[in-house]
């Protein structure tokens, strides 16, 4: 159990999915929560009746985390009521349906890079202002397993590697978590179920990850037993 308390953690896309079991499982120990959502108000709202029905701490947050100027404004709203933001989770992602190369327009090419790329870019940017003042915090990354041939998420594990070079000597910490085949709701929307099971014999555990799997990654990181990892991509694929 990584005891999280006295931490603000900023959860990106926590309405659904990782990032939901994410902000569940951090407010479970302890910290203090911003559930931030684009689109889905729904769910941040169900996600957040469930931490406190846990008695646990939190707020929702709403912007277009690759649109700055709301980026830096939700951060401030962030900062003004929890006083300091100690984890940023950057889990918000596009959810893509998957394109051969001669299709891939350029409308798709620009969301996919501006929701998974500049997002991290551009929370990183704003909630490294307050970690620089205060010399600690930590900056959690959420890659994937095929970041290996992705374009995106690959540009995500560089981001995460310089990051943490640079920062490192101020305290702050940098790392990714590289979901492998995660049962989520993301494969009834932009995939299949059948899909999904074709995968499965390729996971040495035979099984596919759930969305909990991937957030106990995320509070071990965000926690103080990972006070002496930076710069690493740690994937959660059952061996895949």
């Amino acid at each position: 159990m990584h005891d999280l308390k006295g931490k603000v953690v900023l959860v990106t896309g926590a309405s659904s999915g990782i990032g939901r079991a994410a902000a569940q499982l951090l407010a479970s120990r302890g910290a203090q929560v911003a559930i931030h959502y684009h689109a889905n108000l729904r769910g941040a709202e169900e996600a957040a009746a469930a931490i406190r029905a846990e008695g646990g701490e939190c707020s929702i947050f709403s912007a277009d985390v690759s649109d700055r100027e709301q980026v830096n404004r939700m951060v401030g709203e962030v900062l003004d009521q929890f006083g300091a933001i100690h984890v940023l989770v950057n889990n918000a992602g596009a959810g893509i349906h998957p394109s051969s190369f001669m299709e891939l327009s350029e409308e798709l090419w620009d969301r996919t890079y501006a929701v998974n790329v500049k997002s991290v870019l551009f929370c990183s940017q704003a909630v490294l202002r307050d970690m620089l003042l205060r010399k600690e915090g930590k900056i959690i990354n959420i890659s994937s397993g095929a970041a290996r041939f992705g374009g995106a998420k690959g540009a995500v594990n560089t981001l995460t590697i310089g990051m943490a070079k640079e920062f490192a000597d101020q305290g702050i910490l940098v790392n990714a978590v590289a979901p492998g085949v995660i049962d989520t709701a993301w494969h009834e929307k932009f995939s299949t179920g059948e899909r999904l099971q074709s995968f499965l014999p390729s996971v040495p555990l035979k099984r596919a990850g759930t969305p909990v799997d991937v957030a106990e990654m995320i509070a071990f990181l965000a926690s103080d037993a990972a006070n002496y990892i930076t710069g690493e991509i740690l994937n959660v694929s059952g061996g895949r």
